[in-house]
């Protein structure tokens, strides 16, 4: 996940260049948005964070789940839904596809479970919320011109307008993307998965995963926005 994680994050920054500095950011931008998203450092940050949240006395009951054979091909299939979904048309085809309800009814009733039973939908949205508050307020401290500045409530008012958005977007991924990834699950293991996520260790497991990453998303943030608050600054002078 990490290495996905750099990869979805580094292309999407390379790529924003001109809508971020309105300009090709060339080498420096390069080299900055290569430095933010170096993979040693957020494996090490998300190790490190991920210990501090993970209650010792779950690591047992999660092991002796999660090692069992069945449980390890779920977890492979999730990554390599994940990894699938780096490509933009193969992402919009599975949203297509889920959007259209050309999905298994059943399979459909696990996933909206297991989204409701670790309130998926709200972490995702509440996290994207954040991740954007950050950057513009990391943004707005590093502007070259006090008057281009925004005030802490137009701030808050332009994250917040993107509130509706964000949870449409968001429900469309999560329900494209588990679909993709459980699909060729068994029903059974399926139950089993959803039904041990809504177990003390299950949800100590998904409340230490999202803020962990939550944590890193938020760090990654407050960077790009430094970053091109910089060489806006510099760009102007």
């Amino acid at each position: 996940m990490v290495s996905i994680l750099h990869d979805e994050g580094l292309s999407m920054a390379l790529a924003s260049d001109l809508d971020l500095l309105g300009h090709e950011g060339g080498p420096r931008w390069e080299g900055a948005v290569q430095a933010i998203y170096n993979e040693k450092v957020l494996q090490g940050e998300l190790h490190t964070l991920f210990e501090q949240q993970l209650a010792q006395a779950h690591l047992s009951v999660l092991c002796e789940f999660y090692k069992t054979e069945d449980m390890q091909k779920i977890i492979q299939n999730e990554i390599a839904a994940r990894r699938a979904f780096l490509d933009m048309e193969f992402e919009q085809t599975a949203r297509d596809r889920w959007l259209q309800g050309d999905i298994p009814e059943v399979l459909d009733e696990t996933i909206r479970q297991y989204v409701d039973t670790n309130d998926l939908i709200e972490l995702n949205v509440m996290g994207s919320l954040n991740s954007n508050y950050v950057f513009l307020n990391t943004l707005n401290q590093s502007l070259p011109d006090i008057v281009d500045q925004m005030s802490e409530r137009d701030i808050l008012s332009h994250v917040w307008s993107q509130e509706t958005d964000i949870r449409t977007d968001t429900t469309e991924w999560i329900f494209a993307y588990l679909h993709t990834a459980y699909a060729p699950v068994d029903p059974y293991d399926l139950d089993r998965y959803v039904a041990f996520s809504a177990t003390p260790a299950g949800q100590a497991l998904n409340q230490a995963l999202f803020t962990a990453f939550d944590a890193v998303y938020l760090r990654l943030s407050g960077d790009l926005g430094r970053v091109v608050g910089t060489l806006s600054r510099e760009e102007e002078l």
